[in-house]
């Protein structure tokens, strides 16, 4: 009999290795990622439990619960965005996430908390022309550059962001005169590779500087060895930079930094010209923290 309750007890155990991610170090930054193993102190505690359950015949049921409580006191959960790996700190900066799609336990992206209440994570930063963005397919694929300075976080990162959960945009612009513009767009999608990482969706649009975006939509992704756009031109050779050409862009910020030809662009009425500064962001929508929060739940149950 008290063989069936240790089984139980080492099977109760393991599931909740898998369940729970455990550190015994309270300093912790909760930014860092995690590693779902039960550490030696909590195995050593269940096993002191399991002896007491077999020598004085202590109901299953309350060492289950108190192991449980004790899990559950200890664990840190992983995080899979700047919403909730900067909730806390509300701070810019490098932050640990997981992405589950890829199955990336500790991805360094860089957080933004302070534009539009924060929790974005950056996916593309242009601001000076140490990195070069004439790249080929696989690097735009994988991405490159510096989380602190030019930066691309690469396209299958995007993919399995944009399509595990749904995710706004948000677009920082500045000219070299000091203007400064926004566009934000209520979804972000961007397709698999077989589709050569389309732009999907875009949603609705909000801005002070017209929607130069949105035509896009639809478009593949194009390098200068793939191109997928619907120019007689490979655009992607010939404005020396990967992007969702059309014919061929009305909004391009991967181009030579500092080109007054084509460098990075937004095609609209106050900035028809090379800007000094571009950042894309995302962050989950509404409906997707709720399908977060539910998923968490689940997890717990």
């Amino acid at each position: 009999m008290f063989r069936n309750f240790s089984n139980i007890l080492l099977f109760f155990i393991l599931i909740f290795q898998i369940r729970y991610c455990l550190s015994d170090n309270t300093e912790q930054n909760a930014t860092d990622a995690c590693t779902c193993d039960v550490e030696i102190d909590v195995v050593l505690k269940f096993m002191d439990d399991l002896e007491v359950v077999q020598k004085s015949g202590t109901k299953l049921e309350s060492k289950m619960s108190n192991i449980e409580k004790l899990l559950i006191a200890n664990r840190v959960p992983k995080l899979s965005s700047c919403a909730e790996a900067a909730g806390n700190s509300k701070k810019n900066g490098i932050y640990h996430i997981q992405l589950q799609k890829l199955d990336i336990d500790d991805l360094k992206v860089f957080c933004v908390e302070d534009v539009d209440f924060g929790g974005w994570l950056v996916i593309q930063r242009r601001q000076s022309d140490l990195v070069d963005f004439y790249r080929n397919w696989t690097d735009y694929k994988e991405g490159f550059g510096d989380l602190t300075g030019n930066y691309w976080i690469g396209l299958e990162k995007l993919h399995a962001l944009t399509s595990d959960c749904e995710q706004e945009l948000y677009i920082q612009l500045r000219r070299h005169n000091g203007k400064e513009y926004y566009a934000k767009y209520t979804q972000f999608v961007i397709a698999e590779e077989s589709e050569s990482y389309a732009l999907k969706k875009l949603g609705n649009y909000r801005g002070n500087n017209g929607d130069a975006f949105g035509r896009h939509v639809g478009m593949k992704f194009s390098t200068y060895d793939r191109d997928n756009d619907i120019d007689i031109r490979n655009c992607a050779e010939e404005f020396k930079g990967g992007w969702w050409f059309l014919n061929c862009y009305n909004y391009y910020l991967n181009g030579p930094y500092g080109n007054a030809k084509y460098g990075v662009y937004w095609v609209a009425p106050k900035t028809y010209a090379s800007l000094a500064f571009a950042q894309m962001m995302i962050r989950p929508t509404r409906n997707c923290m709720r399908q977060l929060m539910l998923r968490n739940l689940n997890g717990r149950a």
